[in-house]
């Protein structure tokens, strides 16, 4: 966002609030003049300027550089967001643990399953092998 935008966005938003030149000026303790030519880019705003404009029009600096207010997460610091997405990874992983867990009783239940049906098979053949030897005495 460049100063022109800045700028009027600072102008837009002071008018909606009714607010003149002179009401602004006396606000941040300088002359007309002096915020006529913050209004008119004749001086350097953003350094100087913006977080008391931004105080006195009751915005952010982000909502005046912006020119609209932003989203949610957009203010959070570095830190507050590493905090955030650890514990959701944190959540995730407990999670997908506990699914890991159930898939594991899941497989030893059908390993058990699958043994039990294997004996019954070998014990199906050892009696097919009996009584073919049966039959043929």
């Amino acid at each position: 966002m460049d100063n022109i935008s800045v700028k009027k966005n600072i102008t837009a938003i002071r008018k909606q609030l009714g607010l003149t030149q002179q009401e602004m000026a006396d606000r941040m303790g300088i002359s007309r003049n002096a915020y006529r030519r913050i209004e008119s880019g004749e001086t350097a705003l953003v350094n100087d300027y913006l977080l008391r404009i931004a105080s006195i029009l009751d915005k952010t600096a982000d909502e005046l550089v912006l020119g609209y207010t932003p989203p949610e997460n957009y203010g959070r610091t570095l830190e507050d967001l590493r905090e955030k997405y650890y514990q959701e990874g944190m959540e995730k992983e407990k999670k997908s643990r506990e699914a890991i867990a159930s898939l594991q009783q899941t497989v030893m239940a059908q390993e058990k399953r699958i043994a039990l049906l294997e004996d019954l098979v070998k014990t199906k053949e050892e009696i097919i092998v009996m009584l073919k030897k049966e039959i043929q005495r």
